[in-house]
């Protein structure tokens, strides 16, 4: 855990295993969510997994509320961070259903990308983007983290100006995220556990949805560079026999073992791909429907009610940060169905990989 505290995954002079999974190994083992060999279920997942789901509950009541009395802005404030928090549960949920299907992902992603002996040019392929991925992965998680923190410091840095103003019969104590609490524990002296509850509940939310899509992401990386992989075997397969007329024999006996290997390997990445979609569809329609509706809120505030100051730089992050997690799930089956396009194009026979 600590080499992935120090972010040594954002340096260039690593070892490949460092960055295998580094940004979802490092979100989701601070939450418990991280699968292991075992199935077994973290305490930490289910306290925070209660926790959550307390934000959540209260956060939604709480934007129903402004949303009846015509309080617009409020509504808005309040179902931005709450849409995304109510997915990221769903996240949570499933991340917990599919824990021993999640293991087996990584497992045999980690077996076939360094138990195999490939082609030279391989290594500096999967170093390149595993590289990209986790910096690409890092992108997300530290928006997510600046946009909660804006949140999480908005109360205390009003209580401040209106302090040093001389007001300080002015001064109206808030928590980060509008939520429906009882009275009592939004009063001393239990205000001060509330806030750090409700801070907290952000912070939940971000290494949650960042280890999440960092997972999704971190996969479509490493199938595309499978595919390459077998791009690269294959053309150094062919490059022994480029100047052969005819292969007899012992020859044609070992090209053909070689190339039954390589479609096997082929085969292999297909069926584990197919199995990890099953996993995460429902994961991935859900994300693209909430950040939608994130950006839009967030854009529709700055337009029509004129947010300004702090507020406008609050909706600002917002939306960069939704959009960034929009790009990361884009460009990742991007990666995907451009290298399995490539494979399509250089393979020999589509009868060989029936």
């Amino acid at each position: 855990m600590a080499r992935y505290l120090a972010f040594r995954y954002l340096r260039r002079d690593q070892p490949l295993e460092l960055y295998f999974y580094a940004v979802p190994q490092l979100c989701l083992r601070l939450m418990g969510y991280w699968p292991d060999p075992k199935g077994t279920l973290n305490w930490r997942a289910l306290v925070h997994f209660a926790i959550l789901a307390i934000g959540v509950a209260t956060e939604l009541h709480a934007g129903f509320l402004y949303a009846s009395s015509n309080k617009i802005a409020l509504a808005l404030e309040t179902f931005c961070p709450a849409f995304t928090s109510a997915v990221t549960l769903v996240k949570m949920f499933l991340m917990l259903r599919y824990r021993h299907d999640l293991y087996y992902v990584v497992s045999r992603l980690r077996h076939l990308l360094f138990d195999f002996n490939v082609a030279e040019e391989s290594n500096s392929i999967m170093r390149k983007n595993s590289q990209m991925a986790a910096r690409l992965n890092f992108w997300p998680v530290s928006a997510g983290l600046s946009t909660c923190s804006m949140y999480n410091l908005k109360p205390l840095l009003v209580a401040l100006i209106v302090y040093l103003q001389g007001r300080q019969d002015e001064i109206v104590w808030s928590t980060p995220f509008n939520m429906t609490m009882p009275n009592f524990l939004l009063h001393s002296p239990y205000f001060p556990a509330t806030y750090v509850f409700i801070a907290y509940t952000g912070f939940v939310t971000v290494f949650m949805f960042g280890g999440c899509d960092a997972f999704y992401f971190e996969f479509c990386v490493h199938i595309s560079t499978l595919f390459k992989f077998l791009q690269a075997d294959t053309r150094a397969l062919f490059r022994q026999y480029e100047n052969v007329m005819q292969i007899n024999g012992e020859g044609a006996a070992n090209f053909e073992a070689s190339l039954v290997v390589l479609i096997k390997r082929h085969n292999r990445i297909i069926e584990l791909t197919h199995f990890f979609r099953e996993r995460y569809r429902t994961i991935t329609l859900l994300h693209f429907v909430s950040a939608s509706l994130v950006i839009a809120f967030s854009i529709f505030n700055l337009m029509t009610i004129n947010g300004s100051g702090f507020e406008t730089v609050l909706y600002v992050g917002y939306t960069v940060a939704a959009l960034s997690q929009l790009l990361i799930y884009c460009y990742g089956g991007t990666l995907v169905t451009e290298s399995k396009l490539e494979v399509a194009k250089r393979r020999p026979s589509e009868t060989h990989y029936r």
